[in-house]
């Protein structure tokens, strides 16, 4: 049933991906409106579950203070991600992205007391590598010497903050015994949306004053991009439920990476058969590594 489960989580998460995809933003600020709205609809989805199955609001303090944190760091991992992919080379920033699935995983052996695998070490290591060369281009011009110090800040917070969720995920399930996941997402998507809808707000009270924004274009934004926040909602709620369940049963040393890992695998795939994008020779390689470090992490 895990296995299944698993399979179901990487299949969210890579349609999460594609879901952002389709999403049409021209700004920080139309970010914000975005992500306000399918969060919102996802504290709406799991308000709605939970008239059905009142478990949901089955919520210790435990997990409402790392709801909270959870939401709280949610909504900053996708602002970093953004403002990373928005000032500097797209293929370093995805890595750095990708890449924090290291931090789980060490967590996992350190705080959480769970074996050191060898398959997994090479299988991490493989992923790492994977990525790499997924995310190269042949034809990039910039490279990180060539990075502002405000970039590879918004780089680190991004590995930090992606990092720090699954950390959080597995800690609740460790504390609360493999119970309340749906709570943890309850409370973490509604303080993300509240966190998100300020932060829009200011912003758009401030240029809105400057002339450089008008609520007939706001509007015209929301509903352009509707279906990409239901999808995002879907996706992200229902994809981290599951996580979140695994997390307290798995090892995070070989749930996280394996997740990520072919996600990355996936998302690359469908971007040469639905997109039509070409995979260069180092794109080749980066699907091959991932292949075999799925194989490996399995055995």
């Amino acid at each position: 049933m895990n296995t299944i489960l698993i399979i179901v989580s990487i299949a969210l998460f890579t349609f999460q991906t594609l879901a952002l995809k389709i999403a049409k933003t021209n700004n920080l600020r139309e970010r914000l409106l975005i992500n306000t709205g399918f969060t919102f609809i996802a504290s709406l989805g799991m308000l709605i579950y939970g008239l059905f199955n009142p478990s949901v609001f089955e919520i210790s303090d435990k997990t409402i203070l790392l709801g909270i944190l959870f939401g709280f760091i949610f909504a900053l991992t996708i602002i970093f991600y953004n403002l990373a992919i928005a000032s500097g080379p797209l293929s370093y920033t995805v890595f750095y992205f990708s890449a924090s699935m290291i931090i789980p995983a060490m967590a996992g052996i350190i705080g959480f007391s769970e074996p050191l695998k060898v398959t997994s070490i090479v299988a991490v290591l493989l992923f790492l590598a994977a990525f790499y060369f997924i995310n190269i281009s042949p034809n990039e011009t910039e490279t990180k010497t060539s990075a502002t110090k405000k970039w590879a800040l918004f780089c680190v917070l991004t590995f930090l903050c992606n990092g720090a969720l699954a950390v959080i995920q597995k800690l609740h399930q460790y504390q609360m015994e493999s119970t309340q996941s749906s709570g943890l997402m309850f409370v973490g998507f509604v303080c993300a949306t509240v966190f998100y809808g300020i932060s829009y707000i200011v912003i758009l009270i401030s240029e809105k004053k400057s002339g450089k924004v008008s609520l007939k274009k706001e509007q015209a934004v929301f509903i352009t991009n509707l279906i990409p926040m239901v999808l995002l909602a879907l996706t992200s709620l229902i994809g981290n439920l599951l996580l979140t369940y695994l997390s307290g049963l798995i090892e995070s040393s070989y749930l996280f990476p394996l997740v990520q890992g072919s996600v990355i695998v996936a998302i690359t795939l469908l971007s040469v058969a639905f997109y039509k994008e070409k995979i260069s020779t180092f794109g080749k390689i980066g699907i091959g590594l991932g292949i075999v470090a799925i194989v490996i992490i399995n055995f």
